[in-house]
């Protein structure tokens, strides 16, 4: 299975918007020192959680903020937002297969409706959980840390 690290980088990303960008500007630097990874990365994560309708982000003071409430904002969002969508592409099938094998030449074709049937278990499993059900969640491992402000 293939899912890169943009999907846990963008709850990352939403998360940190979500409770801080309140108090303080949050920008793509703010957000590459938090997960360690270049500026860049973040910025075409920005990019597509903005295509997405998730975030908006003011160029110079302004920085990013939500574009929806954080209980309207849930884990498949952000996966669709930054991961193919199609199984094929989340789980590759290994490339030396033989297509002159019996069984190498028809595994993919196989497995792709019990694929197709966990990608759509992954997106009824995340699509139940919000940005707020994280927080909520986080807290629970951090006490000291601020519920995340409802916004419109």
């Amino acid at each position: 299975m293939r899912i890169s690290t943009r999907f846990p980088l963008a709850v990352q990303t939403i998360m940190i918007i979500a409770a801080l960008s309140e108090t303080q500007k949050i920008n793509s630097d703010v957000i590459a020192e938090s997960t360690g990874v270049n500026a860049v990365i973040i910025r075409n994560i920005f990019k597509s959680l903005k295509q997405a309708n998730m975030i908006l982000v003011s160029p110079g003071p302004g920085g990013a903020k939500l574009a929806r409430s954080p209980d309207s904002i849930t884990l498949w969002d952000i996966f669709s937002a930054v991961e193919p969508l199609d199984a094929e592409s989340i789980f590759k099938s290994y490339e030396q297969s033989s297509e002159h094998s019996q069984i190498g030449g028809n595994i993919y074709d196989l497995l792709k409706y019990h694929l197709d049937d966990g990608l759509t278990a992954l997106k009824t499993e995340l699509s139940k959980v919000t940005i707020t059900t994280m927080g909520t969640e986080l807290r629970g491992r951090m006490p000291e840390l601020p519920p995340i402000p409802v916004q419109n």
